[in-house]
């Protein structure tokens, strides 16, 4: 009889704590991360990552401001195929990056963030799998549920495997189809859930008067009915609404605020590149026929401003240049130059995955290599026979547009400096286009890849 009661009163002890723990603790918020194949860095442009991001940063600033943030819990998961040991290990890492991620751009103290490797999600594979149309889905369900991640003899040794199974279900062709559809998400993703600790006002008549009808309902109807009152039970003041312990009312609090809206753009950005140009000169208000060309190059952009999309942008461009002339003396010249652009970016246009960003700046370049053709043969163009100087120096200005990861842009150059150090042609006084007072101009269109 003692220890019945004894089991009893644990029964209600572990009740009451369970009560008050859920009181104590709600998931206000979470989000689902993804991560391009191989990759352990946040990517804003991948997928909605940046919308959730967003999002998820703005409730948990709201929930720090007002102190009810109680910790975060980051999980990240791998999927059955290849090396399980190199899964679980970009799993972790992921998770060590995007917990890292929350505390640079949301100030979170990283004490408040947890970040657990979960291993492969079998649990997840179950529920897209139910949920799909796919062929011989009551077949992988059934090895899902009933087959054990090992398979053991009578002696303890392994003889198979719930992986090996999915493999050898239907040829292989039902594990192909869930490894092309299933376990991207699976072993590219990441989740993070915010808990906020919702403090309960005690008693909890001084929230709520009680109503004089003393056919009301017991206390834990009373608390339900407090989340959605009734024609008997007056409606709580606004005041009360913001310190009761209703979940509801704690995720209003929540709802974004267009005034406090707060975008989350990357301190840095590589891309590379590849274009065609067309290139001429100008000489004494003069210009040449153009010459096409090329330019490829590395682009690294550094942001300015934590909570704008200002940025420097600078790299190195290998890029060729050149004019023609025709009628009175036929020639034709060839520049190559290494190019170092320092600019300023502004994302002017930022729609879900699309972003159009116009940028000005200055550039110097320094030939490598060219020549000019003419009647008189051929001369190296930064040699003293071809009179170029190798520095040049200019203006830029152009715009980009990315779709992704994806980029098209367009770029204009202007030379300001004259390039020309002598006139080996008709002399240092002569004023024949060509070959004194000479500047650069071009136009490249190029398209690349963020990364």
């Amino acid at each position: 009889m003692k220890l019945r009661l004894f089991i009893l009163i644990a029964a209600g002890m572990l009740g009451c704590l369970h009560m008050e723990a859920q009181e104590l603790q709600h998931a206000a918020d979470s989000m689902q991360i993804f991560y391009r194949r191989g990759y352990r860095y946040v990517d804003l442009s991948f997928r909605d990552n940046r919308t959730q991001l967003e999002r998820f940063l703005k409730s948990t600033g709201k929930a720090m401001k007002d102190g009810s943030i109680d910790k975060i819990v980051i999980r990240s998961y791998a999927s059955p195929d290849g090396s399980s040991k190199a899964n679980e290990r970009l799993a972790a890492g992921r998770a060590e990056e995007l917990k890292a991620y929350l505390v640079r751009e949301g100030n979170i103290p990283p004490a408040l963030i947890e970040h657990h490797a979960e291993g492969i999600a079998w649990d997840r594979l179950l529920e897209m799998v139910a949920a799909s149309d796919m062929q011989h889905k009551e077949e992988v369900l059934e090895i899902l549920d009933n087959t054990p991640v090992w398979v053991h003899d009578s002696e303890g040794n392994i003889t198979g495997s719930r992986k090996q199974q999915l493999m050898d279900l239907n040829g292989g062709r039902t594990y192909n189809y869930m490894l092309e559809n299933f376990f991207p998400d699976l072993r590219n993703s990441s989740n993070a859930a915010l808990y906020l600790r919702i403090m309960a006002k005690r008693p909890e008549t001084e929230a709520y008067p009680a109503p004089p009808d003393t056919s009301l309902t017991p206390e834990p109807q009373q608390v339900q009915t407090k989340e959605a009152p009734t024609e008997n039970v007056p409606e709580p003041s606004p005041e009360q609404s913001i310190e009761s312990p209703a979940p509801a009312a704690q995720t209003d609090c929540l709802q974004p605020e267009p005034a406090e809206s707060k975008r989350i753009y990357p301190k840095n950005i590589i891309g590379i590149h590849a274009g065609y140009g067309i290139s001429w000169i100008v000489s004494y208000g003069m210009k040449s026929s153009v010459r096409h060309g090329f330019e490829i190059g590395v682009t690294d952009r550094i942001r300015l401003m934590k909570n704008a999309p200002l940025y420097l942008r600078t790299g190195l461009d290998f890029i060729s240049k050149g004019y023609d002339i025709r009628g009175f003396d036929d020639s034709r010249t060839t520049m190559y130059y290494l190019s170092i652009p320092v600019a300023v970016d502004y994302t002017v246009i930022s729609w879900k995955r699309f972003t159009l960003t116009p940028f000005a700046g200055l550039h110097y370049a320094v030939g490598v290599g060219g020549e000019r053709e003419s009647g008189n043969g051929r001369a190296a163009i930064f040699s003293r026979d071809g009179g170029f100087s190798r520095h040049d120096f200019g203006f830029i200005c152009g715009a980009e547009a990315t779709f992704g990861r994806f980029m098209i842009g367009a770029e204009w150059q202007l030379g300001l400096t004259d390039i020309a150090r002598t006139d080996t042609m008709y002399g240092d006084d002569s004023h024949m286009i060509g070959y004194k007072n000479v500047r650069n101009r071009c136009f490249i269109i190029k398209a690349g890849i963020n990364f």
